[in-house]
């Protein structure tokens, strides 16, 4: 090997050691959270009715969504903790209702009241477990759902005064006698076996991702 030939070898070697003892970077990209449904403290307190599918608030969804935590405005005095709920999500119809529409999503296990004397009237969030988390893979209308174990506590919502009514704001919320051993039925009940009222949206929203 001559005197060059070998200069350049250990220029080779030197240089290849340089670039290996580069630390390797790695691009992190941040998943920005994604909030739906009423954020607003609105001004009337309604009872959670046990035992019935409510439909509280109504949402847009742009892109596939995983649900991760729900919120809602309540006040609630005497709590033992013993009152629970599920959450769903039904698909709209298209006419602002839910009827007759297929259940997208739900919890499996129930999330419940702070065991304490009183709450609120206050936000009270509950995080989901992984195993509950809402997935909603396409696009469009859909109805945020709690399914409650008794009549109990107080959630807050938008309402008719008597002497006027936003209808750009507020719209109909949407309900039916359901038992909550079993469950969110699979298919909103229809136009003929629901009840409705003119008090939505109520104090309610998710965020996820």
């Amino acid at each position: 090997m001559t005197f060059a030939s070998g200069r350049n070898f250990i220029y080779f070697v030197l240089l290849a050691t340089l670039v290996l003892a580069q630390p390797f970077v790695t691009q992190t990209f941040a998943v920005s959270s994604v909030t739906f449904g009423d954020q607003n403290v609105e001004g009337y307190a309604g009872t959670i009715g046990g035992d019935l599918v409510q439909a509280y608030t109504l949402v847009t969804i742009s892109h596939p969504t995983v649900i991760q935590s729900v919120s809602m405005y309540l006040a609630y005095a005497g709590s033992d903790g013993s009152q629970c709920m599920l959450f769903g999500i039904y698909q709209d119809n298209g006419s602002g209702s839910p009827a007759g529409q297929p259940l997208v999503a739900y919890t499996r296990n129930a999330y419940c009241l702070h065991g304490s004397g009183s709450w609120g009237p206050a936000w009270q969030t509950w995080n989901l477990k992984p195993s509950d988390y809402l997935f909603i893979n396409t696009p469009g209308n859909y109805w945020l759902c709690t399914l409650a174990e008794q009549t109990y506590g107080s959630i807050y919502h938008y309402a008719y005064t008597g002497t006027s009514y936003d209808y750009t704001y507020g719209y109909a919320n949407y309900y039916f006698s359901s038992p909550f051993s079993n469950g969110f039925p699979t298919t909103f009940s229809s136009a003929q076996g629901i009840g409705w009222e003119s008090n939505a949206p109520y104090s309610f929203y998710m965020t996820g991702t």
